[in-house]
Parts: C-alpha cells; sequence; structure tokens
C-alpha cells in the first residue's frame, strides 16, 4: 500500500521507519513538511494537493499534532477517499463526531490506535474484545509524565518540584507540562476510549478532569498516616464505564493496594484495564509514548487496513454522562487535616473547586478498590 506521511517529526519518522520493516507491504511515497530533509527531497512536498490528488496513494498518515491545520488535511484526504491512521488524540477527541462520520459516508476506514496508548495496543484490543462481548468499564494509567513523577515522589521521597524537573532533564515532561500534570492527556485519551469502548461520542468536556498539580509530600505524608489509606500509591487513573442509562467518564488521583498491577507500574509506563461481560478483566502495559513505540503502532493499524482487518470508528450518538449518579470513597486533605468521604464523582469535583475559590488547598483522591 502506498501511503503519504503529514508531518515528519518524532512520531512521523517513527512511522517512516516501521514501514521499512513490513518488506514493502507498506511503502512512504509522499512526505508533507514545510521543512527540507536530506535525503528525503523526492517525497516532500508542502502542498496536500500533491498527496489528495494523486491516485496512487491510498492512505494518509498524519502525525502534525494539534487541530489545525491537521483536520483540514484530514477530511481533504477521507474525501479524496483515503484511508487516515491518526496518532493525534487532540484531534480525534475534538474532532472524532466529524471524522467518524465523514469516514463512513466516503467508505475509508479511519484508525488511531496511536492516540490513546501511544506503543500500546490498547484500542485495537479494546474494539476487538467488544466485538461480541459488553464493555463495563476501562481505566487506567495513561500518562507517562505524571506516573513518573509520582513514582519519583513515593519511591525516592521527591517533592513535586522535584520530580517534575527531573522528568523534563530526560524528556518525559514537556517545558509547558500543564497539559499532562492538570491531566488534560489523560482527558483526551479517557474521551477517546470511552467513545469506542461504549460507541459514543465522549468529548473532552464531558470527561471531571483533576490533575496531580495540587499534590505535594504533606499530602503523601497524611495519606500514609490515615489506616485507610496507609500502604496505599498515589496514581492518576482514568476512568469510564456503563452507569445506568448513561455512562461516567472521570480522571483524578486514585490511592490504589500496594497489590494492585497499577501500584507496580515503574517510572512513565502505562497500564490500561478493560472489564468485559463474559472476557473479564484484560490489562495492557508498556511505554505510552516515543518514536519507535507510537510509530510501531501506527503502522500496525497501516497492516489492519492492508489485511482488511476489520473496519473504523462506528457511528456512535453522544450519551448521558453521569457522574454525580457514582458514588466513591475518597481521600481528602486540607493542608492541616485528612479524611475519608464517601462521595458521588460530581459532588467531590464541586467540593474541591468550591474550597479552591475561597483560596484553600485541597487534595483528593479515590480510594479505589
Amino acid at each position: 500500500m502506498n501511503i503519504a506521511i503529514l508531518g515528519f517529526g518524532t512520531v512521523g519518522s517513527g512511522v517512516y521507519d516501521a514501514a521499512q520493516r513490513t518488506n514493502g507491504a507498506v511503502n512512504v511515497v509522499r512526505i508533507l513538511d514545510l521543512r527540507t530533509f536530506a535525503g528525503f527531497e523526492q517525497l516532500l512536498t508542502s502542498d496536500i494537493h500533491h498527496i489528495t490528488n494523486d491516485a496512487s496513494i491510498e492512505l494518509v498518515v498524519e502525525t502534525m499534532g494539534g487541530v489545525n491545520p491537521a483536520y483540514g488535511y484530514v477530511m481533504q484526504s477521507i474525501e479524496a477517499k483515503k484511508h487516515v491512521v491518526s496518532a493525534n488524540k487532540q484531534l480525534i477527541c475534538e474532532k472524532y463526531a466529524a471524522l467518524t462520520g465523514a469516514a463512513a459516508e466516503n467508505g475509508v476506514q479511519l484508525r488511531f490506535t496511536a492516540s490513546a496508548g501511544g506503543g500500546i495496543p490498547w484500542l485495537h484490543n479494546l474494539r476487538r474484545a467488544k466485538r461480541c462481548d459488553e464493555i463495563g468499564e476501562v481505566s487506567g494509567i495513561v500518562n507517562g509524565t505524571t506516573n513518573f513523577i509520582l513514582d519519583a515522589m513515593d519511591r525516592l521521597g521527591e517533592d513535586y518540584g522535584r520530580a517534575l524537573k527531573s522528568a523534563q532533564k530526560l524528556g518525559y515532561a514537556e517545558a509547558d507540562p500543564t497539559a499532562d500534570v492538570n491531566g488534560f492527556d489523560a482527558q483526551r485519551k479517557c474521551a477517546i476510549s470511552a467513545s469506542i469502548a461504549f460507541d459514543a461520542i465522549v468529548e473532552a468536556e464531558m470527561v471531571l478532569t483533576e490533575g496531580i498539580q495540587h499534590f505535594n509530600q504533606a499530602a503523601a505524608s497524611a495519606a500514609r498516616e490515615l489506616p485507610e489509606t496507609k500502604g496505599r500509591a498515589v496514581k492518576l487513573l482514568m476512568r469510564a464505564g456503563r452507569h445506568e442509562d448513561g455512562i461516567y467518564a472521570y480522571v483524578a488521583p486514585a490511592l490504589v493496594r500496594a497489590d494492585s498491577l497499577e501500584a507496580s507500574v515503574p517510572s512513565n509506563y502505562n497500564l490500561i484495564t478493560l472489564q468485559a461481560k463474559y472476557a473479564g478483566v484484560q490489562s495492557f502495559f508498556g511505554q505510552g509514548a516515543g518514536k519507535d513505540p507510537t510509530g510501531t503502532s501506527v503502522v500496525q493499524d497501516i497492516l489492519d487496513i492492508v489485511e482488511g482487518c476489520g473496519r473504523g470508528a462506528p457511528r456512535a450518538a453522544r450519551p448521558r454522562v453521569k457522574n454525580g449518579g457514582v458514588e466513591r470513597d475518597f481521600f481528602i486533605f486540607d493542608g492541616e487535616r485528612a479524611r475519608i468521604e464517601r462521595a458521588s464523582v460530581s459532588a467531590m469535583f464541586d467540593y474541591a473547586g468550591g474550597e479552591r475559590a475561597k483560596g484553600k488547598s485541597v487534595f483528593f483522591g479515590e480510594v479505589a478498590v
């Protein structure tokens, strides 16, 4: 299959390298980028029409990042009857309905396994599991930056600021880490995962989100001293599941048991889990980012299309998101006192937001079962 790559940065070059390992099954014939790259002059173009108007190109890979101009380029590719594979979680999350609808109307596939989980074949196996089963919940650690920070704070006793600087020095965190530490990256991955699991259009703003920016060693010490949370590890988890005639979807810190799989996830690794009615619990572990893991995941999607495996994302409807109907036990630390309270997910988010609006310090985390 002849393909074009939009964006030749870290992930795009990883896709090119992975394509070279397919024994000719995937051939890169065009690369869209404004920059020049030695040795790739014959493949490079800065004009999307050189790709959309080329009938020999059957599939377009989008690794540009962001929404614009990526969205316009992807829609033009779909309308030109070309399959699309994307690693862009922001694009897929924000434009899920439009992109899946356009792909269905034009009879092409849209795949985006690498958009949630990077090199972990999470979405591929989630889609596979639900073909003859019912997914009850998806959950897990989906952001390597925050897991690295929390792991360093727990295992090495580092404070939040020092752990963040270590992550930045190693390249695990951006110079501006807001999207990671505030939970927005995990929020998008939660929305995408829930959309697949429940045949729904789950938009990012539907996912209540709390990051780790309010966690510190004082809160960690308080958790260690409280009988209900002693010995537990703090992890940032995404969680989405069925509830009555709707779903719940949120991202928040969680205090997990020391003997749980989540507690053992080190450094910048991810662990994502599905709970199915018949197949039970299945977990997927690995590094969620990086040139080679993500590039390989993109090419696996391409090879599935080449081999005629399955179909792209199905048409879906907007669900009722009912975080107010789901109750959890929460650890709460206000800077002085730690306690456990049971509350609905929505009520806990509202409480924390209200207290912070008054200038008070609040950290909360779900006491995970």
